[in-house]
């Protein structure tokens, strides 16, 4: 009979922390696409803005529609920075996350090379076994039958 693997709740607790921590990274990859995708998207509002700035110009533009427009693509640039700040800030967690799954992965792998000691250490001594057992009825047959001859 085998005896169970004496760290298989650590085995387990790592398994767990491995799928949390990737979960966990799904999500902030989620979250930097996001951010991502809001950066460009402001950077292409701002470019459209900007091509209908040159579009208007071309037919006249009074002072106050052109500092209204400066005033505007300030703005527009404020919001470019901070979501730039906030795409940095996404991929910093990200790395962070991948670098927390690799830990949790390298943890689980060591538990796992343990499990599979164990259960090869454990199979050797089953096929020890067994084959002692097939050696005592192998020596009861042939000395059972040197007691009946002999």
């Amino acid at each position: 009979m085998s005896k169970p693997f004496p760290l298989q709740t650590l085995l387990e607790l790592a398994q767990e922390g491995s799928d949390s921590a990737a979960a966990q990274l799904g999500v902030v990859n989620g979250h930097e696409r996001d951010m991502e995708r809001r950066l460009q998207l402001l950077l292409q509002y701002r470019r459209e803005y900007a091509e209908r700035l040159a579009t208007t110009t071309q037919t006249g533009m009074h002072s106050v529609g052109w500092r209204n427009f400066h005033e505007f693509i300030a703005k527009i640039d404020a919001a470019i920075e901070q979501q730039r700040e906030l795409v940095a800030q996404a991929r910093s967690e990200v790395e962070t996350g991948k670098q927390h799954w690799h830990a949790q992965q390298r943890k689980l792998k060591s538990f796992d090379t343990l499990s599979e000691r164990h259960s090869c250490a454990e199979r050797k001594d089953e096929a020890r076994r067994e084959q002692k057992e097939q050696d005592d009825f192998a020596l009861r047959g042939f000395l059972g039958r040197q007691a009946l001859t002999g």
